[in-house]
């Protein structure tokens, strides 16, 4: 995905004709994805991160006892 947002950033900017209001534009726009993007990465990161803390504690966790 950062890649592919690069590969935009580099054609939309060194497009031919455009206004430099419409750079700045577009500048901002590629800026705010890439945020979106790392945003995103690190929520999946977090998630996994929960997901196996959790996994684990699951499996450590010992049979409750019986009260007789």
């Amino acid at each position: 995905m950062k890649a592919a947002l690069e590969s935009l950033c580099t054609l939309c900017l060194g497009a031919d004709g455009v206004a430099p209001q419409q750079r700045i534009q577009a500048r901002e726009t590629i800026d705010a994805l890439r945020m979106m993007c790392a945003y995103q990465t690190f929520d999946i990161e977090a998630t996994r991160r929960e997901n196996s803390g959790l996994r684990a504690m699951i499996k450590d966790k010992k049979k409750p006892r019986r009260k007789d």
